[in-house]
């Protein structure tokens, strides 16, 4: 059970702390009708409070509840402001979406037991005036402050709206943890259940509409692998909503939207119909490997979760074939990206081996271009296997195009000590002229 200071302390606003103050003394001095009745009337003052935070910064809504009050005020209008306190929890509920069902039940339930303590003709007569026990008191005033009295003036309209805004800024966070820090700090940790199960999904829905630019539905796919961390509970429910409604009706863009966004995520290929799972498969098998590489980026930076990365790696032997990439219309190394994926070392580097380097002198060149614009994955043993498979490659190890591959690599992987003894073997083993000189002296 928490302490009731601990409760207290969760109160954001000072005059709705007032009276939570009023409650916890009166509940104290076990004047338990008096502590619900001060727990409603803090309910009350913070949702109109919010309502005039939210009127001062513009939202549409807000600003006429606020001068339907104020009027009401100034006109001593005591029938339209019982009306006004009557319809608030349907107010902060389905208006201004500032409570979600849930919140919206329990305070519901608050206000009638208000009612039986403040009004005895709410009574049956020969019956004893409501009189609430210490528990439901304090069940009452437990649910007031989670609800609503520990939670900003954030809609959630507002609150997608602004993170809409945020997507579209420079500033958004670029580094995983600090999204993280944001997210929790700006939606999470101080929201209603109904914006963070709202948020969750328009962020998942964003991700995958294809119309929309690479770089936002990116920017929302790491939001989405966050939220998971952050709600791994609420996640779920909300992405396996997301899909179940969604995914038989998409397109071929649309899944390899998908593809490059919530596959990403753990666990989403789990959630995906079979009927959807064989569809992506047969796509990723049938899909240029110019809009591999270039259109959707996959390989630009990580692969997607298991089994997709396999999907990916399977197309390697298309996507360095010779002219594959012919039209690319930017540099093959801004693809890749600065980071890409340490899983395509390997199976291009089998790409090189005896059986696999393919059948000219060209195709051997083109793996090895490839395996150029990401030598800064290659570890000392990647280079060591490398080597190896390309002395057994006939293609790679007499060929005038291979060789000016591996020069460039030489010079782009990492220099070590065991790399150079790696690479001094292979010259000495190789081509006995030796090794060419270093471009960099």
């Amino acid at each position: 059970m928490r302490a009731l200071e601990d409760i207290r302390n969760q109160v954001r606003s000072l005059t709705s702390r007032r009276y939570v103050d009023e409650a916890i003394a009166a509940y104290g001095a076990s004047a338990y009708r008096s502590a619900l009745m001060s727990t409603w009337i803090a309910v009350a003052a913070d949702i109109i409070g919010k309502i005039r935070l939210l009127a001062d910064e513009g939202e549409g809504t807000a600003v006429s509840l606020r001068d339907s009050l104020d009027k009401a005020i100034a006109s001593n209008d005591v029938p339209a402001l019982q009306k006004f306190e009557t319809s608030l929890i349907k107010t902060a509920h389905a208006d201004l979406e500032l409570i979600g069902r849930h919140e919206a039940d329990e305070l519901t339930r608050l206000y009638k037991d208000r009612n039986l303590c403040a009004h005895p003709a709410f009574v049956a007569g020969g019956e004893d005036l409501f009189d609430p026990s210490p528990e439901l008191v304090r069940a009452h005033l437990t649910a007031a402050v989670d609800a609503r009295l520990s939670h900003p003036a954030v809609t959630g309209r507002k609150a997608i709206d602004r993170f809409g805004r945020e997507v579209a800024s420079g500033s958004f966070p670029r580094d995983d943890q600090r999204l993280n820090d944001h997210l929790r700090a700006g939606y999470m940790d101080h929201s209603t259940k109904a914006l963070r199960a709202n948020l969750i999904k328009v962020i998942c829905k964003e991700t995958h509409k294809p119309d929309l630019d690479l770089r936002h539905r990116w920017k929302c796919t790491r939001a989405a692998r966050e939220l998971q961390k952050i709600a791994p509970s609420e996640f779920e429910e909300q992405l396996r909503s997301v899909l179940d409604s969604q995914q038989n009706g998409l397109t071929d863009a649309g899944l390899l939207a998908l593809v490059t966004g919530l596959c990403y995520v753990p666990g989403t290929w789990d959630l995906l119909h079979k009927g959807t799972q064989a569809r992506v498969e047969e796509l990723l098998q049938t899909v240029t490997p110019l809009d591999l590489v270039e259109t959707h980026m996959l390989f630009h930076g990580p692969l997607p979760h298991t089994p997709v990365d396999q999907m990916l790696l399977d197309r390697l032997a298309d996507v360095t074939r010779p002219g594959a990439l012919r039209h690319l219309q930017v540099s093959l190394a801004s693809c890749l990206g600065d980071a890409p994926d340490h899983r395509l070392v390997a199976p291009l580097i089998g790409l090189t081996a005896k059986d696999k380097g393919g059948s000219s002198y060209e195709a051997a060149a083109s793996v090895l271009r490839f395996i150029v614009q990401i030598a800064a994955l290659l570890t000392d043993e990647d280079l060591e296997q490398l080597l190896a498979a390309c002395g057994e490659n006939d293609q790679i190890r007499l060929g005038a195009l291979a060789h000016q591959q591996l020069g460039a690599l030489r010079w782009t992987a990492s220099r070590t000590p065991r790399a150079d003894a790696a690479w001094a073997k292979w010259f000495d083993e190789e081509q006995p002229g030796g090794a060419p000189a270093d471009p960099a002296q």
